[in-house]
């Protein structure tokens, strides 16, 4: 079934659902390394993911909240 979407609407369900689902499961993973040992691997790990993540997803609204000019271009 996944294939019969459009590689617009995947896109679109990947940035809309999986991104934050799995930018809350990083940062819980990353609060729970950090409690039990602040300055490992993992936890700079985990946490500089959940970043990337956050950042992604406010690139992507930002993105969504422009509107185009009154000529057509962006």
């Amino acid at each position: 079934m996944w294939v019969l979407l459009s590689s617009r609407l995947r896109t679109w369900l990947m940035l809309a659902v999986a991104v934050p689902v799995l930018r809350s499961i990083l940062g819980r993973a990353a609060a729970s390394a950090g409690r039990r040992n602040p300055g490992s691997k993992a936890a700079r790990g985990l946490r500089s993911l959940e970043t990337g993540l956050s950042r992604l997803d406010r690139r992507k609204r930002r993105r969504s909240r422009r509107s185009p000019a009154r000529d057509g271009a962006w």
